[in-house]
C-alpha cells in the first residue's frame, strides 16, 4: 500500500517492540491475531514480525537484514515463510490444508517456520474448523501470524487460540501531522473521516489522486441538491468506481451530523434507501446500475430539500 519504511510509522512501533521483547524471551505465542482497520498497517507488521523470527542474527527489534534468512526473504524465496494471500471472497480447505503441510518436518533453515495469513475472516466454516487444531497444537518452532480487520466475523474458538493485538487509528492531530510528513501537497480535511484515521488508506488516497477525485465528488453532492442539471455527470462519475458506496456512505454521514433539525423520518428514510440500494448492487444480477443510482441520487435530493 506504501512504500513508507515501517521505522516511519510511529504506530507500529510499540507492538513491533513488544512482539520482539516477547519473541526474544520465548514467550510469543504461536498464534498471533493481527487486528485493526484497512491502513493500518497490519501487513507491514506481519513482515517485519515474520523477518524477525526467522533471522539468524537479530538485533533488538529488527531483523539484521544480512545473514543467509534474511537474504533468501529478500530475495522473495524463503523457503521457511509460507505467505497466503488471499484475493478471492473465501478462503477454503485446500489453502489450510497447504499450510499444514507446511507445518509438517523441520526448517530448512533449521531456524522458524513462519506462516502469514490474511484476510482470516474469509475462511469458510470447513476450512476455520481445519485450522483450529494447528492454532491450538501448531509444531515446535512454527509461527502463524493472521490478520483481520473485521475480528467480529470470527469464531470464539479461533479467538481463544490466538494472541490478539490490535493496530490502533489516529486521531486527526496525529493523522494530518503523519501525512505531512510523508505528503508535500495540501491535505484535504475530509480525509480524516473518510479514512477512519487509518494512516496507510489516507495516504494512499493522496498518492493515487484519489484524494482529489473525491474531494470533487462530494462537491458535485452539494451542488446537487441546489441543481439538477449536472446529475448526468455526476452519475457517469460515481458509476463503476469501487468506491462509490464509500462515498455516498460519506456524504450521507456528514449531510446528517450537519443537520441536526431534521427530523428523524427523515434521517431514517435517507438510511433506508441508501441501504436499499446497497443491498440491490450486491444481490441484484442484471440490474441497470446507472437508473439505480440515479433513482437514488434524486431521492436523497427529495429527502434532503424537504428537510
Amino acid at each position: 500500500m506504501s512504500d513508507v519504511p515501517l521505522s516511519a510509522m510511529p504506530w507500529l512501533a510499540s507492538p513491533l517492540a513488544q512482539l520482539a521483547r516477547l519473541a526474544s524471551e520465548q514467550h510469543l505465542a504461536h498464534a498471533i491475531l493481527l487486528t485493526g482497520a484497512p491502513g493500518t498497517g497490519k501487513q507491514l507488521l506481519s513482515q517485519a514480525l515474520a523477518a524477525l523470527l526467522l533471522c539468524k542474527n537479530r538485533q533488538a527489534d529488527m531483523a539484521c537484514g544480512q545473514c543467509k534468512s534474511c537474504l533468501l526473504l529478500a530475495a522473495g524465496n524463503h523457503p521457511d515463510l509460507l505467505t497466503l494471500n488471499q484475493d478471492n471472497n473465501s478462503i477454503g480447505v485446500d489453502e489450510i490444508r497447504r499450510l499444514i503441510d507446511f507445518t509438517q518436518g523441520a526448517a530448512q533453515q533449521h531456524g522458524n517456520k513462519v506462516i502469514v495469513l490474511s484476510e482470516v475472516q474469509r475462511l469458510t466454516e470447513a476450512a476455520a474448523n481445519a485450522l483450529l487444531k494447528t492454532l491450538e497444537e501448531p509444531p515446535q518452532g512454527c509461527y502463524l501470524v493472521l490478520q483481520t480487520s473485521q475480528p467480529q466475523r470470527l469464531k470464539a474458538t479461533m479467538l481463544s487460540r490466538c494472541q490478539r493485538w490490535s493496530l490502533p487509528t489516529l486521531n486527526e492531530v496525529n493523522l494530518f501531522d503523519w501525512l505531512s510528513q510523508q505528503y508535500q501537497g495540501s491535505l484535504p480535511r475530509f480525509l480524516f473521516a473518510f479514512s477512519g484515521g487509518a494512516p496507510l488508506q489516507a495516504l494512499a488516497l493522496l498518492q493515487g489522486n484519489t484524494a482529489a477525485e473525491i474531494e470533487e465528488l462530494l462537491a458535485a453532492l452539494s451542488r446537487l441538491l441546489q441543481d439538477e442539471s449536472g446529475l448526468s455527470t455526476l452519475v457517469k462519475n460515481l458509476e463503476g468506481r469501487t468506491d462509490c458506496a464509500q462515498i455516498l456512505g460519506y456524504f450521507l454521514t456528514q449531510w446528517c451530523s450537519q443537520h441536526s433539525d431534521v427530523a428523524p423520518e427523515s434521517l431514517q428514510r435517507l438510511q433506508l434507501v441508501y441501504y436499499r440500494w446497497r443491498r440491490d448492487e450486491q444481490q441484484i444480477l442484471g440490474q441497470n446500475k446507472t437508473l439505480a443510482l440515479t433513482a437514488l441520487l434524486l431521492e436523497f435530493k427529495s429527502i434532503m430539500r424537504r428537510r
